[in-house]
């Protein structure tokens, strides 16, 4: 950042800066300044990875506007250069579209390192109130936590029947039986919460 920071001053102290002839100052300001901004914010934050609180976005800008304000008073003393409000508002403009920027990094960064499912087997059979009830509880949790609910119908096969016939509903999750019979949501809550990969 302040590597940048300085390269942004020493082009300000030049009488005439050749790439400005060739690029508009209406596309080269805003560039410049997202450019320090997603710096500012990613040496407040420790990183772009994590998340970004909204004050600090706050911050990002206003400590980038407040760079260009000076920058442009610092090209005021420059032969052949001149203060520009229009540039400022150019300037602020970068610094607003940076904090998009690093919205956007953020969540392509959350859907990479997003974990995968945690499967759960929830063994039911039909005229089963609480097998309705236990399906509603996963339902509920994996708002919370990701979960890849899958059903079987013990009846479909003598095996799980003899298993589970006279336990259903039955929730087995990372082949442990979490629940049950009566299903217990906080207990069943509890468990997937401790079981839950993405967890921290």
């Amino acid at each position: 950042m302040a590597a940048y920071g300085g390269a942004v001053y020493y082009l300000s102290s030049l009488s005439r800066v050749a790439l400005a002839g060739r690029i508009p100052d209406y596309l080269l300001h805003p560039a410049e300044y997202a450019g320090l901004t997603i710096l500012i914010i990613r040496a407040l934050n420790g990183g772009l990875i994590r998340r970004i609180p909204g004050t600090l976005h706050l911050w990002g800008v206003s400590l980038a506007v407040l760079y260009a304000v000076s920058d442009e008073l610092h090209q005021f003393h420059v032969p052949r250069r001149t203060a520009s409000l229009k540039d400022i508002l150019s300037d602020t403009l970068g610094a607003v579209l940076a904090v998009g920027l690093a919205e956007a990094i953020q969540r392509v960064a959350s859907r990479r390192r997003r974990p995968a499912p945690l499967a759960v087997v929830l063994y039911t059979r039909k005229e089963c109130h609480l097998c309705h009830d236990a399906r509603d509880i996963l339902l509920r949790v994996s708002r919370e936590v990701p979960l890849q609910v899958s059903e079987v119908d013990v009846d479909a096969d003598p095996a799980l029947a003899a298993r589970y016939g006279s336990e259903v509903p039955v929730v087995v999750a990372g082949g442990a039986k979490i629940s049950r019979l009566r299903p217990d949501e906080e207990a069943i809550r509890r468990w997937l919460a401790r079981t839950d990969p993405g967890a921290p």
